[in-house]
């Protein structure tokens, strides 16, 4: 099989496409793709003739067509929750880099300098907007904190964080993340309303997708001070401009690196290989999409 794959992953994935197929950069001739963050649009996939599967290497799927994929026949599975302890770890981080005040403090020459003053975690409400696995990944993290969680879910779900509607978890949350997955009905959920309802000024912090938030409500949110700061492993579209004015804000825009371990790439490398070998042989594969 001609493979096609142009990101980073696991020399797991690289070495068994190497000693078992043929590893292309080419997509008229290939017949799979690994994707781990491309876009597989009708235009992508009609430029590869020959395609039959594509492997998504991790959970989103939102950068392909999933239906015109499947008007073509192309059989398309994803790796889910693989990643789900590499995001919530990271999720902690951005929460402790906005509350230490990082990009203060990593500027500054002076000891103890008063405006590099941050605050703690402890006894702090932290919210959700979506309660998946990373969300009660990072929960069980935050735990540690003695923290109030709180979380939105569009259905009932089993959690550790205790579920509200969405304006209680906007108007109580003193840090919030967006945990939630980007589809049609939540794409730039995120937006003046949403800001206008975050009554206690939080910390907001993004690791799902850039198109969950507004852009532009973003930036006038942070500008009108409606939130302290806003970290983010991703943004809409990506890779940030470095021009960018929101850049000039209190923000730490990271280029999605939330699934970037070692260890979280070597899980969804295997499952990737897993699946290809499930679709060569005729088998059953496991979350297959379409």
């Amino acid at each position: 099989m001609k493979i096609f794959l142009n990101e980073p992953t696991s020399d797991i994935l690289v070495d068994y496409i190497k000693k078992n197929h043929e590893l292309v950069t080419d997509l008229s001739i290939c017949d799979i793709v690994i994707s781990r963050n491309k876009t597989m649009s009708k235009l992508e996939i009609d430029s590869a003739p020959n395609l039959k599967l594509i492997a998504v290497h991790g959970t989103g799927y939102n950068m392909i067509d999933i239906e015109y994929a499947k008007k073509r026949g192309i059989v398309v599975f994803n790796t889910p929750n693989l990643n789900t302890n590499a995001v919530a770890e990271l999720n902690l981080m951005l929460a402790l880099m906005l509350a230490r005040k990082y990009n203060i403090a990593c500027k500054t020459d002076m000891l103890c300098d008063i405006l590099a003053m941050g605050s703690e975690l402890e006894n702090k409400t932290i919210g959700f907007i979506g309660v998946g696995n990373i969300a009660n990944k990072t929960a069980k993290l935050l735990e540690a904190f003695n923290v109030n969680l709180i979380g939105y879910n569009r259905s009932k779900k089993e959690s550790v964080i205790n579920l509200y509607p969405l304006d209680y978890v906007l108007e109580n949350s003193d840090y919030l993340f967006i945990t939630i997955a980007l589809n049609k009905d939540t794409e730039e959920m995120i937006n003046i309303k949403a800001f206008n309802k975050m009554k206690k000024c939080p910390y907001l912090i993004n690791s799902a997708r850039g198109g969950l938030v507004n852009n532009n409500d973003l930036y006038n949110a942070l500008k009108d001070k409606k939130i302290k700061g806003y970290a983010a492993d991703v943004y809409n579209p990506e890779p940030i401009n470095k021009d960018n004015p929101i850049l000039k804000e209190n923000v730490i825009i990271l280029p999605h690196i939330g699934a970037n371990t070692k260890e979280a790439l070597d899980k969804m490398a295997n499952a990737v290989i897993k699946g290809i070998e499930e679709f060569i042989n005729g088998n059953f594969i496991d979350n297959r999409l379409v």
